[in-house]
């Protein structure tokens, strides 16, 4: 198993913990989340005008979910092929069954928690011309009140579970781990942005997302067990794709 470091923990896992629950309370306690949705709602005319939009519901949501199960697919093709092959070094086959166990967790874990989680989303509230009141995370639900599956955001798991992407790259580039990184946060933020539009999410949902996936992939970058090099290896070295 890898040892954990003092200074790996605080700047992997502490700080950015401690400044997610810090945004959180600021959105859900000081109702910032309301200030945002309020926002675009009155920019699309009082109600959820993009819901149903082509653009977004067909392309940014639902074709941005097909492509994701294509990538992922290959992804996990790669895996199986790496798996019983010889020409890749046994870091390399450790490093891609890390990134495939986050991805795997951080879909799993988002939408289990979703079904156990009842909140609302914007568009079904009264305040944005839906039918339900505002319980709250941590109010306890009336029993003749719909349960909802809207937290924490699905879709923006689509692209924050990609953060993983960091870890895959963190023991041979810096700099790839960097871009990796961006990369997830671009695509969580944008699909996230997308959901907000339409109505779908709260932006502290999204938060919740984003802080789930990259703990899920600091937790599988440590407990995953390390081993060194297996005798059969042909390979030398590092080469990450």
């Amino acid at each position: 198993m890898r040892q954990f470091k003092s200074n790996e923990v605080i700047n992997l896992l502490v700080i950015p913990t401690t400044i997610f629950f810090a945004v959180f309370c600021a959105l859900y306690g000081y109702q910032l989340d309301f200030v945002l949705a309020s926002t675009l709602f009155h920019l699309e005319g009082g109600r959820w005008s993009l819901t149903n939009h082509w653009f977004f519901s067909d392309v940014m949501h639902s074709g941005t979910r097909f492509l994701n199960n294509i990538v992922i697919a290959n992804v996990l093709g790669f895996w199986l092929y790496q798996k019983f092959s010889s020409e890749y070094t046994y870091e390399r086959k450790v490093a891609l069954t890390k990134l495939v166990l986050s991805l795997i967790l951080s879909f799993a874990i988002v939408a289990i928690l979703k079904r156990a989680l009842p909140m609302e989303c914007p568009w079904d509230l009264q305040l944005f011309g839906g039918e339900q009141p505002f319980i709250g995370l941590f109010e306890k639900r009336p029993s003749d009140i719909p349960t909802t599956q809207c937290f924490p955001a699905g879709h923006a798991s689509v692209g924050y579970a990609w953060v993983a992407l960091y870890f895959y790259y963190l023991p041979v580039s810096p700099k790839k781990s960097r871009t990796g990184l961006m990369i997830g946060l671009f695509l969580g933020l944008l699909l996230g942005i997308v959901q907000q539009i339409r109505g779908a999410h709260f932006f502290s949902h999204d938060l919740t997302t984003l802080w789930l996936c990259w703990s899920i992939s600091c937790a599988v970058f440590w407990l995953y067990p390390n081993r060194t090099k297996l005798p059969t290896d042909k390979t030398q070295g590092h080469n990450y794709a």
